[in-house]
């Protein structure tokens, strides 16, 4: 590879990932701030965290009066039911408006509800917040969907263009709120897949994460990767409390 050759390639490289940057810019800094804070608690974790020799004293074999407790039939209870007993609290925003929080990253969005399954008019209400797909469910009633940005233009209007940026950060158990109509709902993350939509993939939604008659399911989706409109990174969730 000659120099001018060389100079000619890294000149568009830089460019073009500044152009990149710059036109998704909304995105990257959350996700930025997201990673400092998740790497921020491992250290902090791992800083004050008990020495390990003290996690491993031996049990004593007597029998006290808490071991003989633990064999009586008590009803058991998981993690997760005893924390799906916790109610969240409900914002100041919801008093005016269905919200959709994500307590993991701190994001709260209004949830819009769109009657019409024209384009347009979805990309228009997306600006005000997140969208409930038309013809899906109420959420906790049945089958839905819920769709956000990932990222938009700098120059795009409104306050939710990277409100679903880490979507793929999300893990099974961590939990979404929906307060509707003012009533909480509790969802917890049951998986995650990422796939190419019809008609450029064999696969939808309702094809990956099939509606059920047991469940109350919640599908959170957006554009994947972020600044990439080829792939839909999908989420779903299912009504625990």
């Amino acid at each position: 590879m000659t120099t001018d050759v060389k100079i000619f390639f890294f000149t568009f490289l830089f460019f073009f990932v500044t152009l990149f940057f710059i036109f998704n810019g909304s995105a990257f800094p959350v996700w930025f701030n997201y990673k400092v804070q998740e790497i921020t608690e491992i250290f902090q974790n791992e800083l004050f965290r008990s020495p390990e020799f003290l996690t491993k004293i031996p049990l004593m074999k007597e029998k006290s009066p808490v071991s003989s407790m633990n064999n009586l039939n008590f009803p058991s209870f998981s993690q997760s039911e005893t924390r799906d007993l916790i109610l969240p609290a409900k914002p100041p925003e919801a008093s005016e408006a269905n919200i959709i929080e994500l307590p993991k990253f701190n994001i709260k969005a209004p949830i819009i509800i769109v009657t019409d399954s024209d384009l347009d008019l979805i990309y228009k209400e997306l600006k005000k917040g997140v969208v409930l797909y038309p013809g899906s469910a109420i959420p906790g009633q049945g089958y839905s969907i819920i769709i956000g940005h990932s990222s938009q233009y700098p120059w795009e209007q409104g306050n939710y263009k990277s409100v679903f940026s880490l979507l793929n950060e999300l893990d099974s158990g961590d939990q979404i709120y929906v307060f509707w109509e003012q009533k909480p709902l509790v969802f917890e993350v049951r998986d995650k897949k990422i796939f190419i939509p019809w008609p450029k993939g064999p696969e939808t939604t309702e094809t990956i994460f099939p509606p059920s008659n047991e469940e109350s399911i919640l599908i959170l989706q957006s554009c994947w990767p972020v600044g990439v409109a080829s792939k839909r990174v999908a989420v779903k969730t299912v009504l625990v409390r």
